[in-house]
C-alpha cells in the first residue's frame, strides 16, 4: 500500500472515531423492540411487492444497529437520520449524503468516505429498497420461496462485507425477534 492511501485511511479513522466520540448520545437510546416497532409499519409495505417485511425490518436492524448509527453525523456533521436511509443503499441517483463507511472485511476492511441514499421519507426508502430488488438485474435470481432463500439470494449483491455472515446476521436478527409476524 502506498503511503498516501495508508495516510487518506489513517486521516478518515481519526474522522471517524472522533465523530463517535463527538456524537455520543446524552438519553437513552432506543431499545431494539422500539426500532423494529418504529419501522415495521414501512417494512410491510415490501409485501405489496412480493418480498417479505421481516428481510427488510432485519436488514434495516443491521444496517443501523437498530437506529443508533442514525445519530451519527455525515460527513459535513449533519445528523443522518434527516436522510431517512435505514437500509444501507449506496447512491444512485437524486439526493445523497456521504458519510464515513467501512467496506470490505476480514484483513480487507478499511473506512472509506462513502456516497449513500437520501429520501423524503422511510417509506420512499422501502419502496426504493422493494423497487430495486425487483427491477434491478443484479436481484434477478433472487428467490423469494422463503425467508432463508431470499436473503441468501441477495446478500452477495447487497452486503458490502461478507455476504454469508451478513445473511446469518440478519436471519439472527429475524429469529431473536420473531420478525417474521410481519410477513
Amino acid at each position: 500500500m502506498k503511503a498516501g492511501a495508508k495516510f487518506v485511511r489513517w486521516i478518515l479513522t481519526g474522522v471517524f472515531l472522533l465523530g463517535i466520540l463527538v456524537n455520543i448520545p446524552f438519553c437513552q437510546a432506543m431499545s431494539p423492540e422500539q426500532y423494529i416497532e418504529s419501522i415495521a409499519p414501512y417494512a410491510q409495505r415490501v409485501k405489496e411487492h412480493g418480498l417479505f417485511p421481516s428481510v427488510a425490518i432485519a436488514q434495516s436492524c443491521r444496517e443501523t444497529g437498530f437506529g443508533q448509527s442514525l445519530d451519527a453525523a455525515d460527513i459535513h456533521g449533519n445528523s443522518i437520520r434527516q436522510y431517512n436511509n435505514v437500509l444501507g443503499k449506496k447512491w444512485r441517483t437524486g439526493r445523497h449524503f456521504e458519510k464515513v463507511t467501512p467496506e470490505g472485511y476480514g484483513s480487507g476492511r478499511y473506512w472509506t468516505v462513502g456516497k449513500f441514499q437520501a429520501y423524503d421519507s422511510l417509506q420512499d426508502c422501502f419502496e426504493d429498497y422493494a423497487v430495486n430488488i425487483n427491477r434491478n438485474p443484479a436481484y434477478k435470481t433472487k428467490d423469494t420461496s422463503n425467508v432463508y432463500n431470499f436473503i441468501h439470494s441477495i446478500a452477495p449483491r447487497y452486503a458490502t462485507d461478507n455476504p454469508q455472515a451478513y445473511a446469518d446476521g440478519v436471519l439472527r436478527i429475524i429469529e431473536k425477534y420473531n420478525l417474521t409476524k410481519y410477513d
